[in-house]
């Protein structure tokens, strides 16, 4: 939530990518920007593609098939939660005033959102959410027990392993095509 609608700028009308749709994030991101009313292209496995479309993407590009960096198509904003590309291969993708946003810190990403925040007119983005008052996160959290109670977001579990399975449950999350979020259970 707060990376769209804070750190984003998402809203109604908006285009949007999201890189890695299928994963635990990308789901959530995928029902969060229907929320807010963007126009949605999900880039994901093929494996994926009826889950992101049933979650509300418009649009969904097949990574295995196709790089969404060669369509020739322009965002307001992409947000590569699989921190699988860069805001240096996704610039010219960005719309004048667009935003690139990922969830994975890396050296070049942590020059690059001060930089683009002074500099030309596309954005590079990483923001650490959790460092934000508990009071934040209450407000969001209540925010998003209203959407899911109203049934305008869903939680996606890809599946359920023991905690006995640990390994298992690694061995899995580093798999491509995931499909939500793998839960452990605790005995």
């Amino acid at each position: 939530m707060v990376f769209l609608r804070d750190h984003a700028k998402l809203h109604s009308g908006q285009s949007i990518l999201i890189n890695g749709a299928s994963g635990s994030v990308g789901a959530q991101a995928v029902q969060l920007a229907r929320h807010f009313g963007a126009d949605i292209t999900a880039v994901c496995s093929g494996a994926g593609a009826e889950l992101v479309t049933r979650l509300g993407a418009d649009r969904v590009v097949d990574y295995t098939r196709t790089d969404f960096t060669k369509e020739g198509r322009t965002y307001d904003v992409i947000f590569d939660v699989a921190g699988a590309s860069s805001y240096g291969r996704c610039r010219r993708l960005l719309k004048p005033g667009g935003r690139y946003l990922t969830t994975v810190p890396s050296l070049a990403i942590m020059v690059q959102a001060p930089w683009t925040a002074v500099v030309g007119n596309r954005r590079a983005v990483i923001a650490f959410t959790g460092l934000r008052p508990a009071a934040a996160k209450a407000k969001d959290l209540a925010l998003v027990k209203e959407l899911a109670e109203a049934g305008r977001i869903v939680a996606v579990v890809d599946q359920t392993i023991p905690l006995v399975r640990i390994a298992d449950a690694y061995r899995h999350l580093d798999r491509q095509g995931k499909r939500g979020t793998t839960v452990l259970d605790l005995p």
